[in-house]
């Protein structure tokens, strides 16, 4: 007759061993570098708006992983930016890219992304220097 121990601590580790890990609580740390070509310093009012998207569907609208505004009253650029991103907002299924822009006191669009810079998943990294085109 054979011993049954083995055949019931099979039975009580199965379920541990099938449910998933937790999520690791913690930070994604990415850091974006935006500027312009043009030799000009913007006057007072104009805002850097830098934004991380989620950009993995094609037929889509981009949705908005974290986004931060910085008022440049008299700054040069370039323009550093430091996000701080949950790792449970990241999924690694997904592409992420980080998009710059600049807009003046009324709101109008002067600076802007125009090329994808990718970040966070598929080999992307966590940095991205941005090169703005002028708009109008």
């Amino acid at each position: 007759m054979r011993p049954l121990l083995p055949a019931i601590l099979v039975a009580f580790m199965a379920p541990a061993c099938a449910s998933a890990p937790a999520p690791v609580a913690g930070t994604t740390t990415v850091e974006v570098t935006a500027a312009y070509r043009e030799r000009i310093l913007l006057p007072p009012g104009h805002v850097l708006i830098v934004r991380i998207e989620d950009v993995s569907l094609a037929d889509a609208p981009a949705t908005t992983l974290a986004e931060m505004r910085v008022a440049l009253d008299g700054r040069a650029p370039p323009y550093p930016v430091t996000f701080s991103i949950p790792a449970g907002a990241i999924d690694p299924r997904h592409d992420y890219a980080a998009r710059a822009e600049i807009r003046d006191a009324t709101g109008a669009l002067r600076f802007t992304t125009d090329t994808r810079h990718s970040v966070l998943t598929r080999g992307a990294g966590l940095r991205a220097d941005i090169v703005m085109v002028g708009v109008g």
